[in-house]
């Protein structure tokens, strides 16, 4: 019966069109759907095509809204064929891919289907806890629709739970928002659990007045594929007030009335059975000897499809049946099985009905099994209670959460506009710092510069005194060679030549070869001498040394061409250290810049001294730049500044692709 419950409470609930982009996959999809709806197919079938319609969905790439709905249609259809553990599983990928989008929607949706599940295994408490998280999230969002079904399916719980009041108040806020949202279907589902409810109250004559208007609600549907199912259940449900009344005859037509419905036992054999079982039970009623075989098909078909609460009260019903016939030992064991799938269920009402039937079935065990009823309806009272409470206390603790994290998220609020503040107020310190920094990094540059300028003209000063030292080491060494050495070879050569005056041929022969090899030697010393002391004028200034070992390191480190024309005389020796620095660094820096950004094959350098000025010329045939984009870079203003502290003049020319040219004029 409640399965029965859920499923018109769920069928009508989503209903949506996939929108995959690949038409050929969406309409495979949409067969795959159509072919598991057709209740004329066997069940193996109809799961066939669910799983085929489940690989497409988890294969395909579309996003995740998309994805989402097809979820949905595949976990009803799962419902509807009672495959409830794939159904749980379809619901927990929809739930998680929900909250990773944060789609308030349709985790509500999720969560209400959960609901279902527990529900639909007996478990109030988590089936209760799931509604109200969905009843929350909708009456946050304003979705009325999903709302009223949520709070409807509250009310199921708290009829199975046997608050009967709680329930027909929960209903009867859902038929109000069933009548303003004009939803025939949510009517039809209020006006039978009103008469359920009422039931449970006692109230049979006004549970017939709202399943008689249920009844009539179904032909405001229009939905004709649901119409069979619906009258079908209301008529179950009639019929099971008439035998709550003992009105046998109305209830067995009332029976026989909805099992005339068509493919009834294919579209929802759950229900077929309760009807078919009902009706049995009525003729029985009527007639002792009548309703066997409608027992045993009943019994078979829920056996089958593992109905447990059905297969249950087929077995009470038979039970009852073979007592009246006197068959106690086939009485005994359906009452057994029957008590053994209660309490394997927890179906608690179900086992004090097979206790009941064991003290009339073994009545010597009589008072012992009126003990154990009496003690587990006792029981089930302070249980139905104790769950009462407990559905109470999660809506209260349920409200009572959300309060706290209204007020959680308030303090977030709070702590994040502070963090932001923070963070703001942090990085602004930290862009004041690295600009204190740079500056002081930019300054520091600077000084290392002049440093390493003050440096560059101690080296030059200090390589003209080595310079001079050396000179003076190589004169002395020339004057020694001259004035000593040699003057000692020739005193020697004289003695050897007075030495070869001996008669003896040999002698005078060696001597001769000895006279021979000073000579040369002398000449040697002589000429070592000279380059000795040439080379000590040459070296009276590192310039050219320097310029040199520039132009050298030039040629051996880049490709480029390099052809350089350079005139050193006296006058550029003279050149002051400022001056000879300057044009290093400008030269430097000129070569600098072309091996970096020209990209240039060849490269010139003429540099002159003529009527007291010193000319420097630099061209090479790269990929020259606009002056006036680059005029303030560091390289051309370092260059720009070393003129002007030589009074000299500087002049720059460079076009796009046509190279650049330097000028240099400084006056000696």
């Amino acid at each position: 019966m409640k399965q029965i419950i859920i499923l018109f409470g769920l069928i009508f609930l989503v209903g949506c069109n996939s929108n995959e982009k690949n038409p050929v996959i969406r309409k495979k999809l949409d067969a795959y759907f159509e072919n598991s709806s057709n209740v004329n197919l066997d069940k193996e079938i109809r799961l066939k095509y669910i799983d085929s319609a489940k690989n497409i969905i988890q294969e395909a790439s579309e996003n995740d809204s998309i994805k989402i709905k097809n979820y949905f249609k595949l976990a009803n259809r799962y419902f509807i064929l009672l495959e409830y553990d794939k159904y749980k599983e379809t619901t927990t990928k929809i739930l998680n891919i929900s909250e990773s989008i944060n789609d308030s929607l349709n985790i509500a949706k999720a969560e209400y289907y959960l609901g279902d599940y527990y529900f639909s295994l007996s478990k109030n408490d988590s089936a209760y806890y799931y509604y109200l998280e969905a009843e929350k999230k909708y009456e946050t969002i304003q979705d009325k629709e999903n709302l009223a079904n949520t709070i409807l399916h509250k009310a199921y719980v708290l009829l199975y739970e046997k608050d009967f009041v709680g329930s027909e108040s929960e209903t009867i806020k859902v038929l109000n928002i069933a009548k303003e949202i004009n939803d025939n279907i949510l009517i039809y589902n209020c006006y039978v659990n009103l008469g359920s409810s009422l039931s449970g109250l006692g109230n049979y004559e006004k549970a017939l007045e709202y399943h008689q208007k249920s009844l009539l609600q179904i032909k405001k549907i229009e939905d004709e594929n649901y119409k069979p199912l619906f009258q079908a259940q209301t008529l179950n449900n009639i019929g099971f007030v008439y035998l709550s009344i003992n009105k046998f005859n109305e209830a067995s037509q009332i029976f026989e009335e909805g099992l005339k419905i068509n493919n009834l036992k294919e579209i929802q054999p759950v229900l077929y059975t309760s009807l078919l079982d009902n009706f049995a039970y009525s003729r029985f009623k009527i007639n002792k000897n009548e309703g066997l075989k409608d027992f045993q098909t009943a019994l078979a078909v829920r056996d089958e499809i593992d109905d447990v609460y059905g297969k249950i009260n087929s077995r009470i019903h038979l039970t009852e049946y073979y007592l009246s016939q006197n068959d106690t030992l086939k009485a005994i064991q359906l009452n057994s099985e029957a008590n053994k799938l209660a309490k394997e269920s927890h179906y608690n009402k179900e086992v004090l009905i097979t206790l009941d039937f064991y003290t009339k079935l073994i009545p010597e065990e009589g008072l012992s099994y009126a003990r154990d009823y009496i003690k587990l309806n006792d029981s089930l009272q302070k249980q139905e209670r104790a769950t009462r409470n407990k559905l109470a206390r999660i809506e209260f603790e349920t409200d009572e959460i959300i309060s706290e994290k209204e007020t959680l998220s308030n303090q977030r609020k709070i702590i994040l506009i502070m963090s932001l503040l923070i963070i703001s107020f942090g990085f602004l310190l930290y862009i004041i710092l690295y600009q204190r920094s740079k500056h002081k990094e930019l300054v520091f540059n600077q000084q290392q510069q002049e440093s390493n300028e003050e440096i560059y003209r101690l080296m030059l000063n200090n390589q003209e005194d080595i310079d001079e030292v050396r000179s003076n080491v190589k004169r002395n060494i020339a004057l020694e060679l001259h004035d000593n050495i040699l003057n000692r070879l020739a005193s020697t050569r004289l003695n050897l030549f007075a030495i070869s005056r001996r008669q003896d041929e040999e002698t005078i022969k060696k001597a001769l070869e000895h006279i021979d090899s000073i000579r040369v030697i002398e000449q040697e010393i002589r000429a070592f001498s000279h380059e000795l002391h040439r080379e000590s004028e040459i070296n009276k200034s590192n310039f050219k040394n320097i310029l040199e070992e520039l132009l050298k390191n030039q040629k051996e480190t880049y490709s480029a061409e390099c052809n350089c024309d350079i005139f050193f005389d006296e006058a550029m020796n003279n050149m002051s250290p400022e001056i000879k620095m300057n044009v290093y660094r400008i030269i430097q820096e000129a070569f600098n810049n072309i091996n970096k950004y020209a990209n240039a094959t060849k490269i010139g350098l003429a540099l002159d001294v003529d009527d007291g000025f010193l000319y420097l010329e630099i061209n090479d045939n790269g990929t020259g730049f606009n002056v006036k984009k680059v005029k303030n870079g560091i390289g051309l203003k370092n260059m720009k500044s070393r003129a002007e502290a030589m009074k000299g003049e500087i002049f720059i020319a460079s076009e796009k692709g046509k190279g650049t040219n330097i000028k240099l004029k400084i006056p000696l």
